[in-house]
């Protein structure tokens, strides 16, 4: 894999503009038997190229690593050699701009990992206290608390995470945390990475991405695997994407979610954190765009698909949703504050609004079956034949001429509902 560089984005206005913006020039992922993989090699199709920073040094061992990044000022770029480097403690980046990444570009060769997921000799992998901080191709796990930390209590903004794995942490792999100063994390771009456990969490305090009061982040193109707490109690555990404390603007866009116990969740509940953005009690997201993705897990023990709690102005279209859990819903909406489109989605179950919760539905299809898909046992939901009720049965969205995969919608006499465009087998 080549080494890969952030391509920055023209701003747009609005959240609605930012997700068009981001379905424009963002990342296609490799293609494996018609999956997107995070293992892309074709990086200028993600929007990267490499970094190129003022000073950069290239280390070969951990304690070169924890002294160059000590050392760094603002702008740096630190590469790391192929090889596994073991955390004495976590990776703490203090300068703002600092580029940290795997020199080879290929970030199953360059291996960041602690002790164990129940140790805390290094609790957090690698812990983000600078603004324009980015991160890529390497993977980083086994700390006892979070894989990446971005530290909003701190006013860090711009981060980027980009053809990362995290994997096997005690708690959140990715965690966007939060203080009572006022100061948050905004601004950040998760793409091209994958979350995962190769088994489960140690506990059910877990998630793969979960952000508190952030406002304007992306997450897109990314793989979120088993995401999921121990066995003994049903396998619960939060959200593989979870924004919530009154976050705003989040885009999440072309992500796989596979045998997650719960999927994507823009909010919980109202007033329930007290960490909540500006004090907000009334809502715990606003806006936001849930676009594209998929979550399939075939677990009879999975809970909600695409969950939205407190938020309004939200819009939920073209996902594809099948799971076959313990709720009679794979789209749910709730709470008064909740209102917004859901449109052009696919599920297996109904899409249920409760406790106040409104929205528009149009050109939704329900009621898919596993015989609908190429595999949904290994995650393949691209629609297997012309004739199923998804086809051909969405409305077209201005601006938005891509289905999950990077192939051009609208493929017959009108868009297919769910993530993928139906295209005959070859």
């Amino acid at each position: 894999m080549r080494a890969c560089r952030l391509a920055p984005a023209r701003p747009a206005h609005g959240v609605l503009a930012r997700a068009l913006l981001f379905s424009a020039v963002s990342a296609a992922f490799a293609s494996i038997g018609g999956l997107v993989a995070a293992d892309d090699e074709d990086c200028a199709r993600c929007g990267w190229k490499t970094p190129r920073g003022r000073r950069s040094a290239v280390v070969r061992t951990s304690g070169e690593l924890l002294a160059a990044v000590g050392a760094a000022r603002a702008g740096a770029t630190i590469l790391i050699e192929d090889g596994e480097y073991v955390l004495p403690r976590m990776v703490h980046i203090t300068a703002p701009g600092v580029v940290l990444r795997g020199k080879s570009g290929d970030r199953k060769k360059v291996v960041l990992r602690g002790a164990g997921m129940d140790e805390r000799a290094a609790g957090v992998g690698i812990s983000i206290a600078a603004s324009k901080v980015v991160v890529a191709d390497l993977s980083v796990g086994q700390v006892g608390f979070h894989g990446i930390q971005v530290r909003g209590e701190l006013g860090v903004e711009g981060v980027a995470v980009h053809g990362v794995r995290v994997f096997d942490c005690g708690q959140q792999l990715l965690k966007g945390s939060v203080g009572k100063n006022g100061k948050y994390a905004d601004d950040g771009l998760v793409a091209c990475s994958t979350f995962e456990y190769r088994e489960r969490a140690p506990s059910d305090y877990t998630n793969g991405v979960d952000v508190l009061a952030g406002k304007g982040w992306t997450v897109r193109d990314c793989v979120f695997r088993n995401i999921r707490g121990p066995e003994a109690r049903g396998g619960a555990a939060g959200p593989a994407i979870l924004f919530w404390a009154n976050s705003i603007d989040t885009v999440i866009e072309r992500n796989l979610v596979v045998d997650c116990y719960r999927g994507i969740a823009l909010g919980l509940k109202p007033g329930l954190s007290e960490l909540a953005r500006d004090g907000e009690k009334r809502f715990d997201h606003q806006r936001g765009v849930v676009r594209q993705n998929i979550v399939v897990s075939l677990d009879g023990a999975t809970d909600e698909g695409i969950e939205i709690n407190g938020c309004p102005d939200v819009v939920v279209e073209h996902n594809t949703v099948f799971v076959e859990g313990k709720l009679p819903w794979s789209i749910g909406l709730r709470f008064a504050p909740t209102s917004g489109v859901v449109r052009n989605n696919l599920s297996n179950r109904q899409i249920l609004l409760r406790d106040g919760g409104t929205a528009r539905l149009a050109a939704n299809v329900r009621g898919a079956e596993r015989t609908w898909f190429v595999d949904c046992a290994q995650a393949d939901l691209r629609l297997r034949s012309a004739d199923l009720p998804a086809v051909d049965a969405a409305q077209p969205i201005e601006g938005l001429r891509q289905d999950f995969a990077r192939r051009p919608r609208a493929t017959g006499r009108a868009p297919d509902a769910g993530a993928h465009e139906y295209r005959p087998a070859r």
